[in-house]
C-alpha cells in the first residue's frame, strides 16, 4: 500500500525541512516531540505537535493514523534516541515504513540494523543537495520515491582520498554513468567548505583529496564506486 500519511518525530532544523517538503505529498502529517521546548517551538511556528515518550505505547499513532498507510520519520536530535525509537517502532509494527536520520556512517549502520527502511545522512551537504533537487518539480516525485519509498536506490557521499585515482583529475575525465552506472549529483570542494560544484552545471571541477562526491544509484554500484574512489578496487 502506498503511504498517504506521515508521522515526524522531533522538531528541529531537519524535521522542519522534512515537513516543508512532504506536507503536499501526504494528506495527514503529524509531528511528535519529546519535550516542552520542542512543543513550544512547534506551536510558535503554527505546527500542531503532540508529546510522546520512548516507551512502547504507540496508541496515539494508531488513534491518528492508518498504520498500514503510514511512513515515519525518526528525526530526533540525538542519534541514540533515533535508534531506540526505530527499534521500538519496528518491534511493534513489522511492516511500517521507517525513515531515520543519522549524523554519520556509524549511526547509519545502527539505524539500518535497528530496522529502518531508509537512513538519510543529515550532513549539510546532503541536506543541501536534497533541498536543491526537491526545489525542481520535475524530479520531486522521482526523488521522493528514492528517498522515502521502498527502493534499492540510494544517495551516497564519498570522500576523495589523497591516494584516490580521482585526485588531481578533472570531473569530466571520469564517466561515472558509463563506467559505474551511477549519476554524479555534485562535488563538494573541501577548500570551500560546503560549496557545491554541480555536475549538471557543466563546471569541470579539479578534484583534490578531501573533496566529497555526492552520487545516486543502486547500492551495489555506489559501493563499487566508493571502493574505486578510495583506491581499494576497480
Amino acid at each position: 500500500m502506498n503511504q498517504s500519511c506521515a508521522a515526524i518525530f522531533g522538531y528541529n532544523e531537519y524535521s522542519k525541512q522534512i515537513i516543508q517538503k512532504i506536507k503536499g505529498l501526504y494528506h495527514n502529517v503529524g509531528v511528535f516531540v519529546l519535550n516542552d521546548e520542542e512543543l513550544i517551538a512547534a506551536q510558535n511556528h503554527g505546527v500542531f505537535a503532540e508529546k510522546f515518550d520512548l516507551s512502547d505505547n504507540w496508541q496515539a499513532i494508531e488513534d491518528r493514523f492508518n498504520v498500514d498507510a503510514l511512513v515515519v520519520f525518526c528525526a530526533l536530535r540525538d542519534d541514540a534516541e533515533n535508534v531506540f525509537l526505530t527499534i521500538s517502532l519496528r518491534a511493534t509494527y513489522e511492516h511500517l515504513s521507517i525513515i531515520a536520520l543519522a549524523k554519520d556512517n556509524e549511526s547509519m549502520m545502527k539505524m539500518k540494523s535497528a530496522g529502518a527502511n531508509k537512513v538519510m545522512p543529515i550532513l549539510q551537504i546532503a541536506a543541501s543537495v536534497i533541498s536543491d533537487i526537491l526545489a525542481k518539480p520535475i524530479v520531486t516525485e522521482v526523488l521522493h520515491d528514492v528517498l522515502y519509498e521502498d527502493s534499492d536506490l540510494s544517495i551516497m557521499e564519498i570522500e576523495v582520498t589523497n591516494t584516490s585515482p580521482l585526485c588531481g583529475t578533472y570531473l569530466h575525465d571520469t564517466h561515472f554513468k558509463q563506467d559505474f552506472d551511477v549519476i554524479l549529483l555534485a562535488v563538494v570542494d573541501h577548500e570551500m567548505g560546503t560549496t557545491f560544484s554541480f555536475a549538471s552545471h557543466g563546471h569541470n571541477h579539479h578534484i583534490d583529496g578531501g573533496d566529497v562526491l555526492v552520487a545516486i544509484g543502486y547500492k551495489e554500484k555506489l559501493t563499487r564506486l566508493k571502493r574505486w574512489v578510495r583506491g581499494e578496487a576497480s
